[in-house]
């Protein structure tokens, strides 16, 4: 998880100093889309090059409710399936702020 990094800089000719920084990699939480998982993002990005994947630190969830209707994925990728939201089980007590979002269709 944690590793050195490494500079070097040059001084008179060769002569060189190492400085170690312990380095944490950055924290990705990674948001499925509709009527998928967890799993099957983690699964699509491990298309991903490793020198990307290898500098990040991906957190994968599992949106809160099982899906009720069909995947676009079905056939493709096994279930489980996931929804973020079902209007019929949410209650809108206060406005929901975010600073921002992100996610991979």
């Amino acid at each position: 998880m944690y590793g050195f990094k490494f500079s070097m800089q040059s001084h008179n000719f060769g002569c060189c100093q190492m400085e170690n920084k312990i380095r944490r990699k950055p924290r990705i939480l990674c948001l499925h889309s509709f009527r998928t998982s967890g799993g099957i993002l983690q699964k699509q990005i491990s298309r991903w090059p490793a020198n990307v994947t290898g500098e990040l630190d991906l957190v994968f969830a599992d949106a809160p409710f099982l899906a009720e209707g069909k995947s676009d994925v079905e056939g493709i990728y096994d279930p489980p399936y996931f929804e973020w939201f079902q209007s019929d089980k949410v209650q809108y007590n206060t406005p929901l702020v975010l600073p921002g979002i992100f996610n991979f269709f």
